[in-house]
């Protein structure tokens, strides 16, 4: 059966859908367990163990993505491999240094799209051309020309980063609350785009009050699309929504871009709130948002004064007060916006 029957638009959906659901699979582990392995694991060898497992887990989010898009164009098994393995070699996640290689991060998404759309086409052209010599030509080819191809495209790719973290950066020249929303606004838009935060966050060194506005951006996204998910998704994707991967919904905010009026708005609403609080954290911690607890726990141990009230500030600042926001800004936005209704939230799940 042959796939360039896929229409264009369909082709770019499956790939859009396939980065989605991979960012999740990929993520979760560390999401959810990463923050409390790391307090509880010293001296014990089983939980080291497995906080190791899902560090590497992460690591191989670009294979993930690319066997899943294959998964989506009904490509065999062997197909899958291929493609996968070519968004690994092109994703930026292993390094050679010269001695052999590392594997380090998760790599730049968006150059795991490229190279992904890159190995699928290639896939596509030459499928049931080469007779028996298909085993052989397509594992060497495609890993080779899309894989190297997205290594020449990498440090252009990450321009796109570096220049995004050189605006986020000028923002901390601003007067404090202006900073902080304007970085919230920015991390809220930005967390359902291929563009990774932690690099922007990280490559600017994003710290104090700069870094509790990102991470609060990320809960305004989080909510956004959860509010919007609860009447049109299944009880897994809001699950998921829940625990704050709201990167997952990468395909369904660039089809339906007018979410980022509500995306905007509950960016501002906590971007006033980090700066009334002053939550504050650090580079690393600014990409998380309430997942795993990493930003809540990074802006509790800056905090001076009583422990009791600093836990009931920040429930307030990051569950409380932007969960309302966001159930009153999505109902609003739906009376006043004709073109926005909850549907544009629904979540294509890869099919089996």
């Amino acid at each position: 059966m042959s796939n360039s029957k896929t229409n264009n638009s369909q082709f770019f959906s499956k790939i859009l859908n396939a980065v989605g659901a991979g960012v999740v699979i990929a993520l979760i582990p560390n999401a959810l367990l990463g923050e409390l392995l790391k307090i509880f694991k010293n001296g014990n060898e089983i939980l080291e163990m497995i906080y190791q497992l899902v560090i590497v887990i992460q690591s191989f989010m670009a294979f993930i993505v690319g066997i899943l898009a294959a998964h989506q164009l009904k490509f065999n098994g062997a197909g899958s491999a291929i493609i996968g393995t070519s968004a690994m070699l092109g994703s930026g996640a292993i390094i050679f240094n010269g001695h052999g290689f590392e594997i380090k991060g998760i790599g730049d998404i968006i150059n795991t799209i490229i190279v992904v759309i890159i190995a699928c086409l290639i896939y596509m052209l030459l499928q049931n051309k080469l007779g028996s010599l298909e085993m052989i030509v397509l594992p060497v080819l495609i890993p080779i020309i899309s894989g190297g191809i997205g290594l020449i495209t990498l440090p252009y790719v990450r321009q796109i980063t570096q220049a995004l973290g050189r605006l986020i950066n000028s923002f901390t020249d601003l007067n404090p609350l202006l900073m902080s929303i304007l970085i919230s606004v920015t991390f809220s838009l930005l967390m359902v785009t291929p563009i990774s935060l932690v690099a922007i966050a990280t490559a600017i060194g994003l710290n104090g009050l700069g870094s509790g506005a990102a991470n609060l951006g990320i809960v305004a996204a989080c909510v956004t699309f959860l509010f919007g998910s609860l009447r049109v998704n299944s009880i897994g994707v809001n699950m998921v929504l829940l625990i704050g991967a709201a990167k997952m919904m990468i395909p369904v905010f660039l089809k339906n871009l007018i979410i980022a009026i509500p995306l905007t708005i509950n960016g501002i609403i906590v971007g006033i709130i980090a700066y009334v609080l002053q939550v504050k954290g650090t580079p690393l911690s600014a990409g998380f948002g309430y997942t795993g607890l990493v930003g809540p726990i990074n802006a509790y141990n800056r905090m001076p004064g009583d422990p009791t009230m600093n836990i009931i500030l920040l429930a307030i600042g990051y569950f409380i007060i932007p969960f309302i926001s966001g159930f009153i800004v999505h109902e609003l936005c739906k009376k006043f916006i004709p073109l926005y209704t909850n549907d544009i939230y629904k979540f294509e799940v890869p099919k089996q």
